[in-house]
């Protein structure tokens, strides 16, 4: 620092329930699927954020509309689909299931978040959303068919609903 012109402060290792908090362990927490300790690391749940973008329409004529967001930094060590909790501007926080990846199964191509909101109707486009990951439910998988991935769909929905109502108690 001193040869460039800039200071230089050294900061003590946090330790945290024998776990040094540090952007390595975060990140291998959250390869892992680890939420748990990437949040106790973090002292924060573990979220994304961006603007909703207009996709392919194909989550609406499956019965599943998303909130699309495409990342733009390179791809979070974090991958698969999650429950999760989202908000925008003023709202509170809404319940909902999220595929964050390359989207395998309908031959996607780049980094996105797709974000399905339980019970919600309305429009997001452009709106900023923050997406809280609460629990990894899977790992993105290939689908021969379109109707195998509806009913991974559904079946995603229910684990959902039913780790988000655990976590409000």
């Amino acid at each position: 620092g001193e040869r460039l012109g800039f200071g230089v402060r050294v900061v003590p290792m946090i330790d945290i329930d024998g776990c040094r908090a540090s952007s390595s362990n975060i990140r291998g927490s959250l390869a892992a699927g680890d939420l748990k300790q990437a949040s106790v690391l973090l002292g924060r749940s573990y979220s994304m954020s961006g603007r909703v973008i207009r996709g392919r329409q194909l989550g609406r004529q499956l019965g599943y509309p998303t909130a699309n967001i495409r990342l733009v930094a390179s791809p979070s060590p974090l991958m698969g689909v999650f429950a999760i909790r989202a908000r925008w501007g003023g709202s509170g926080w809404h319940d909902g299931v999220a595929n964050l990846g390359t989207r395998p199964a309908v031959g996607g191509e780049g980094f996105l978040i797709e974000v399905h909101l339980f019970d919600f109707t309305g429009n997001l486009y452009g709106q900023k959303l923050e997406v809280e990951f609460t629990k990894k439910l899977r790992n993105e998988t290939h689908f021969e068919d379109i109707d195998d991935l509806v009913v991974q769909m559904r079946e995603d929905e229910r684990q959902a609903r039913f780790c988000l109502a655990q976590n409000k108690d």
